[in-house]
């Protein structure tokens, strides 16, 4: 018995050591030897020859949460109007009880969102408008002529140090006059809006009547005679919903007469530019995709807003199906990057969007095209209005810079 188990050690002890050098002879046991090092790669592909294309119309004036106003700067000149619902200035509730409302002043705010924060002695001129005067069918030289023959209600000295936030026209005393309306105004008052600096210069104002932060308003202000003294003072104030009109017109528009061979975004037509790619079967099937980044170069300077504090940017999103200019996007948060356009200079803007590129790998995703927008076309639109090379330029098309990895071969040693 004893003999026997000696034996059978034996032969396991010969088995484990048969194993062992096979597993330092090439070619043999494949399921236990590693692999070979990762090899990492990068290459850059071209879209589709022709297979990018700008299209025009994707929203209106009546679209914009935003109003651009400019004077001298070389992307245009750009006027604004607005016109507000007065509400009753005779009473107010209080408590659910209407009192009567002794007015001694009025306000017109905004929201300033960008402007240049080098400019000093920053003005808006508010000119009160005719009731209907101006709407969102208005040509610039039009809307021009009103403001020229149009008295100034008051203007809005913006503080040097005011980079964003509420700034306002306060009107007292025989002021409150102005803005005042008659009977035949049907309750409305409506202002034109123009800009003043040290030099060359613009502001965008929000216009987002959904939305109390970014919303005008207008109110009168007063006493009302109630026990409850914390309450003495009160404003009737127009809600945001309530805006009537409101738009603005600017002298620059790309879109007309447009290069077929150049992509254009952003501006009064709003432009997006639709980029189609044909990805390797190699990179797609089985790469891992470690980073991609599309870089646009443009084909003129970046011209826009100087010494904007939020810069303008391209946004860039995938599409759930290419119809066209009619692709639906995907809009979700983690599928929508953006990158910085330099005002003044032509640098190439580069974009990462390594998670799209790998949904574009899995069975059943996303085609390999992209949408790319102005970002500030969400906010109401931006001066700039920039120009990118395409596929038939010379020189100077959109790429794609993929780096990537290659599978390993297990059983390689």
């Amino acid at each position: 018995m004893k003999r026997g188990i000696i034996a059978a050690v034996g032969l396991l002890a010969l088995a484990l050591a048969g194993c062992q050098d096979r597993i330092t002879t090439p070619g043999t046991c494949p399921d236990l030897c590693p692999g070979d090092p990762i090899i990492i790669r990068d290459t850059t592909i071209l879209p589709i020859v022709g297979g990018d294309s700008t299209f025009f119309g994707y929203a209106d004036r009546s679209d914009r949460l935003g109003l651009l106003v400019s004077d001298g700067l070389d992307v245009g000149e750009y006027r604004a109007f607005i016109s507000f619902p007065i509400v009753r200035e005779d009473s107010i509730a209080v408590d659910n009880i209407m009192t009567k409302l002794e007015v001694d002043s009025a306000a017109v705010t905004f929201q300033l969102q960008s402007r240049d924060t080098t400019a000093t002695g920053l003005t808006l001129y508010l000119h009160r408008f005719p009731l209907g005067a101006a709407d969102t069918t208005i040509s610039f030289d039009s809307l021009q002529t009103l403001l020229a023959n149009t008295p100034i209600v008051d203007s809005i000295v913006v503080p040097d140090t005011l980079k964003s936030g509420r700034i306002g026209a306060y009107l007292t005393g025989d002021d409150i006059d102005k803005v005042r309306t008659s009977a035949a105004d049907s309750g409305r008052v409506a202002f034109g809006i123009r800009v003043r600096a040290s030099k060359p210069t613009g502001v965008r104002l929000g216009v987002d009547n959904l939305g109390s932060t970014n919303a005008p308003t207008f109110e009168f202000r007063g006493r009302v005679e109630v026990a409850d003294t914390s309450k003495l003072r009160q404003s009737a104030l127009v809600r945001p919903a309530d805006i009537a009109t409101f738009g603005y017109v600017g002298t620059l528009d790309r879109s007309i007469d447009a290069d077929p061979d150049l992509l254009y975004l952003g501006g009064p037509a709003t432009g997006r530019g639709l980029i189609r790619f044909a990805i390797p079967p190699g990179i797609r099937d089985s790469a891992e995709i470690v980073r991609a980044t599309l870089e646009l170069t443009p084909a003129l300077p970046f011209s826009g807003l100087p010494n904007n504090l939020f810069g303008d940017s391209v946004s860039v999103r995938g599409v759930i199906a290419d119809l066209g200019a009619k692709s639906p996007t995907l809009n979700q948060g983690s599928l929508v990057w953006a990158g910085r356009m330099h005002e003044g200079t032509t640098t190439p803007v580069s974009i990462e969007i390594t998670v799209l590129a790998k949904e574009w790998q899995q069975p059943g995703g996303p085609p390999p095209a992209l949408f790319i927008t102005h970002l500030e076309e969400v906010y109401g639109g931006g001066f700039m209005q920039p120009v990118f090379f395409s596929t038939r330029s010379p020189t100077g098309g959109p790429r794609l810079r993929i780096t990537y990895g290659l599978p390993t071969n297990p059983g390689r040693p």
